[in-house]
């Protein structure tokens, strides 16, 4: 499982932790993965998220209240490790949140599912966006649309035709000509 033509998997891990960053380095070039692994306690987490993507987070147990913040606010990936014998205390309470838990024992089980897990999350992330793009596209041909045929008295098909057509001629996509016909009428 390469990921590099993506870029890198971003890991934020909890200084809470204890000294799993370098089992997870030791890790990664066996499971081919290009990843860029941060470290940072916890208070400091939510300000990193909202300056920067991050793939997934990891967490020690103690950290629950911001792990749960964080599957709720951000797209990451959220790994919450416990000591062993409280991992079924954990996963009850994680499980609706949406949040994975593991024992540390187990990262070298878990560690793969959950870059696995980041692959399909950026996927359906650049999915999404592409599809909110388009959304915004034709919610803006519409009302450019809308806008020719009441101010200069065109068709639906008329004003759709030359919308298309001025895009095609002047090598701009259908959303900017649509912009600089909102901004010509509706000023």
């Amino acid at each position: 499982m390469s990921v590099c033509a993506a870029g890198k998997i971003r890991i934020l891990l909890s200084t809470g932790c204890g000294e799993i960053r370098g089992r997870i380095l030791r890790l990664l070039p066996a499971l081919r993965v290009d990843a860029e692994l941060c470290r940072a306690q916890g208070r400091d987490i939510p300000a990193l998220l909202s300056e920067r993507a991050y793939d997934a987070v990891i967490l020690p147990q103690g950290e629950f209240e911001l792990a749960g913040d964080i599957a709720r606010h951000s797209e990451a990936a959220v790994l919450l490790l416990c000591e062993k014998g409280e991992l079924d205390d954990a996963q009850a309470a994680c499980l609706p949140l949406g949040i994975a838990a593991a024992e540390y024992d187990e990262l070298e089980r878990v560690l793969p599912l959950l870059l696995s897990e980041c692959t399909k999350l950026r996927v359906l992330r650049l999915q999404a966006n592409t599809l909110r793009r388009k959304l915004s596209d034709t919610r803006l041909v519409s009302r450019a649309k809308l806008l020719l045929m009441t101010r200069l008295n065109m068709s639906e098909e008329e004003a759709h035709k030359f919308i298309e057509k001025t895009a095609m001629s002047t090598g701009a996509k259908r959303g900017e000509v649509a912009q600089n016909i909102i901004r010509t009428y509706e000023e």
